[in-house]
């Protein structure tokens, strides 16, 4: 059984300036305990697939493959930092995705859609683009990390070109996980979505 997840790959320019705020949270004094994502761990999440069959993976790019060629590659601006469930109660510290035209919800719609078809099933919750870039351990409301969110609300980290999914790997580790591209799938702008626009 493989651990995999749907996402996509950051340029190494949106990584620096996510870098640059993530640095910009640590050196905050606050008054709750975060666990920081590594930077070389940051991709926007499409879909958690949970523990796979290894014979399943095949089945899994070819249907990836299909959606991808569907969707035409688009940018989005990355910026904003705000919490998940909100800032009183954080549980997730995020960037946003600005999604203005609802491009990357399009293709999570596609992409998960595919995958149902398969058997995975999306998670009930409303595809909300973001990048995680900390954890808080014990969720109870701060106000150093309240002003700090609000300080850094509309900072800008460059613009994210989509044009590919990849299938990772995701292996649990004590130090963290460990993730491996098993397969990239180019968006190609080809079919139903291209006659459309």
């Amino acid at each position: 059984m493989i651990r995999c997840f749907l996402a996509i790959e950051l340029s190494e320019e949106v990584r620096a300036a996510l870098a640059e705020v993530q640095a910009r949270m640590k050196r905050a004094r606050l008054g709750v305990k975060v666990s920081w994502v590594k930077m070389e761990n940051l991709h926007l999440t499409l879909q958690f697939l949970g523990y796979v069959p290894e014979e399943k993976i095949a089945a899994i790019t070819t249907a990836l493959e299909r959606a991808c060629a569907a969707q035409e590659p688009f940018a989005v601006a990355v910026g904003g930092v705000g919490a998940f469930p909100n800032a009183r109660q954080p549980r997730v510290l995020w960037v946003g995705c600005r999604d203005t035209e609802a491009r990357l919800k399009r293709l999570a719609l596609a992409v998960q859609g595919a995958m149902r078809e398969l058997g995975f099933e999306p998670q009930h919750r409303e595809f909300a683009a973001h990048l995680t870039v900390g954890r808080v351990r014990t969720p109870r409301p701060d106000s150093a990390l309240t002003k700090l969110l609000d300080s850094l609300r509309d900072c800008d980290c460059g613009t994210l070109r989509v044009d590919a999914v990849c299938l990772f790997e995701s292996q649990l580790n004590p130090q963290g996980s460990i993730y491996t591209k098993l397969s990239s799938h180019p968006l190609k702008g080809v079919g139903q979505h291209a006659s459309e626009s």
